[in-house]
């Protein structure tokens, strides 16, 4: 059974229906950062990166990120989405990111550097889609959970 090494609670201010998730080594020159990985459906990985299409335009997420030492059980739902992909991290130290906000101070040491595979699991996107149409007024419309264990 997998278990548990660190979590880490934080939140992600969504601006046009994305935020982004980012190692601490971010990319060498020339290579794409996280918010040129494309527009994706849900989510899209790529090295030291990923974006996240949520369900509303502008309004903060609740996301809980994990480290497991295996493969865990899906967290208890129920969950509106559950994506799964893997991304290559140079450092092993995540933070989320906004498109203007900037990045988060909290990080998360999912490991060492290596390819991981994450399993995404969101709920509340038909709430943050009615948030979309107000006013941003910072309030969790949101939660998303994000595990990850070596590949």
């Amino acid at each position: 059974m997998a278990r548990l090494l660190v979590a880490l609670d934080d939140y992600a201010d969504v601006e046009w229906n994305v935020f982004g998730l980012i190692d601490d080594d971010r990319v060498e020159p020339g290579e794409p950062g996280w918010g040129a990985l494309g527009s994706p459906k849900t989510m899209l990985t790529g090295k030291n990166g990923a974006i996240f299409r949520s369900g509303g335009a502008m309004h903060r997420a609740a996301v809980r990120l994990e480290a497991w030492d295996g493969p865990p059980e899906s967290p208890d739902g129920p969950w509106d989405a559950v994506w799964e992909d893997e991304i290559t991290l140079s450092s092993g130290v995540l933070r989320l990111a906004a498109v203007t906000a900037g990045v988060s101070e909290e990080t998360l040491r999912v490991g060492a550097p290596g390819v991981y595979a994450v399993r995404v699991c969101c709920r509340g996107r038909e709430a943050a889609l009615e948030a979309g149409f107000m006013p941003y007024t910072g309030e969790v419309v949101e939660h998303w959970v994000m595990q990850f264990w070596p590949r």
